[in-house]
């Protein structure tokens, strides 16, 4: 049985990545939850994600920055062909610096996940 995680549990996670890291996690944090208002935002597999009939998104601390990632993310029409995935990962838009973050693509991203998982 799945249960619920606190946001406490997503604060802690932001609280130890780096400070550059931070900033990017908290506003793709801020996207996702003002994408879509019934999102469960809960820990699992170790990062934040995010789930709606299943799960829809994911963020996660990469080397890099942060991966953006999306559980269905080969089944989104993604016209800015934004996603990736290497080695088996789930098809995710990395982000190195605020300039990598487009919220209204991101919000699109995210209510269409939620519909695949509504179908």
């Amino acid at each position: 049985m799945r249960t619920k995680a606190t946001t406490n549990q997503v604060d802690e996670y932001i609280e130890k990545l780096s400070p550059e890291k931070i900033v990017l996690a908290q506003e793709i944090r801020r996207i996702i939850n003002g994408s879509v208002a019934h999102l469960e935002e809960c820990v699992r597999w170790d990062n934040p994600c995010y789930f709606f009939y299943g799960p829809v998104c994911y963020f996660a601390s990469s080397r890099s920055g942060i991966h953006f990632g999306f559980f269905r993310g080969k089944e989104l029409s993604d016209p800015a062909r934004r996603l990736v995935s290497r080695n088996g990962q789930p098809y995710h838009i990395k982000i190195r610096t605020s300039e990598d973050i487009d919220e209204t693509y991101f919000a699109e991203l995210i209510r269409e996940a939620v519909l695949l998982n509504q179908n």
